[in-house]
């Protein structure tokens, strides 16, 4: 089993078809077998914000955002509490310039020791300038 910690750039894929929604599917098939996927627990609401924004901006049906929510609401997501994290998020940010939502994914990643998978340039930077292992989207082209 594998385990990793996502970033709502990520998460959001799965709902909204973008460039790597192809595997974020296979990410999140594979975390219905074998696999786990950690959030912190404000990621959902960062994809609610980009639902909204669908909605409100690109025309997305206020229907079809609703199913979207209950779909994400209804993945095994391993959702961890932000709180303990907050020191080190807040030196991660300021070491990195990083705001402290993308800051907080680093910091779990780094006290759940597990690799992080991430579309954000910044982001990824900063985890691997931490000595954080970074899992490629790409990896998951298929099962």
């Amino acid at each position: 089993m594998s385990a990793y910690v996502v970033d709502a750039s990520v998460v959001i894929q799965y709902a909204i078809t973008q460039e790597y929604t192809p595997e974020v599917r296979v990410l999140i098939a594979r975390m219905y077998q074998v696999d786990r996927l950690y959030l912190p627990e404000f990621c959902l609401l960062e994809c609610t914000n980009v639902i909204w924004k669908a909605v409100r901006f690109n025309n997305l049906a206020p229907s079809i955002a609703s199913q979207i929510i209950t779909e994400l609401q209804r993945l095994p997501l391993q959702i961890e509490p932000v709180i303990s994290l907050l020191p080190n998020a807040l030196q991660i940010g300021l070491t990195y310039q990083l705001a402290i939502y993308d800051s907080l994914y680093i910091a779990l990643a780094e006290q759940l020791d597990l690799p992080l998978i991430s579309l954000d340039e910044r982001q990824v930077r900063a985890a691997a300038a931490k000595g954080l292992i970074i899992q490629p989207l790409a990896d998951f082209s298929s099962i």
